[in-house]
């Protein structure tokens, strides 16, 4: 236990409220695909590949706008190719992992629960990748957040 404490010190002291951001986009974006993705499979009966489909392309417009704003602070111009495509094709790779697994999913059950349930684990899979790729790569902030004094200035600034 002793050596978990460090870790888990310098892991907040790094990324702090940026990880709790993007925790909370996921969490939106995880609503609105899920809900998306039931929709479309179980009330209007589309193949649940289809149904995948139709549920990245309505999440993955807020994802990228919250996680540019919201999470990394990005503001100003939108990047194409070092910002948007790079997103895009981070998103195109959780896409492709989640069709073959509801596509597998669905081949052998007609369960919604067990579709949603395929979707979920695929995507989880990508998602600390994600996290780290965006954030070492796509938007590093160079700097490590200091949680105590990012919530002083917050505090301090009406919010």
């Amino acid at each position: 236990m002793s050596m978990i404490t460090p870790v888990l010190v310098r892991l907040r002291r790094t990324h702090g409220a940026k990880a709790l951001r993007y925790c909370g986009v996921s969490a939106v974006n995880v609503m609105v695909g899920m809900t998306m993705l039931a929709l479309c499979y179980s009330v209007l009966g589309w193949p649940a590949v289809a149904a995948n489909l139709a549920a990245w392309i309505v999440g993955t417009v807020p994802a990228y706008l919250l996680s540019r704003a919201w999470v990394w602070q990005q503001s100003g111009t939108h990047r194409m190719g070092s910002e948007m495509i790079l997103f895009w094709m981070m998103a195109l790779a959780g896409l492709v992992l989640s069709s073959v697994t509801v596509g597998l999913v669905d081949r052998y059950t007609d369960s919604a629960l067990l579709v949603l349930a395929g979707n979920f684990i695929a995507y989880g899979a990508v998602w600390v990748a994600k996290y780290l790729f965006l954030d070492k790569v796509m938007w590093p902030s160079g700097q490590p957040v200091d949680v105590e004094a990012a919530g002083a200035v917050e505090a301090g600034s009406g919010r």
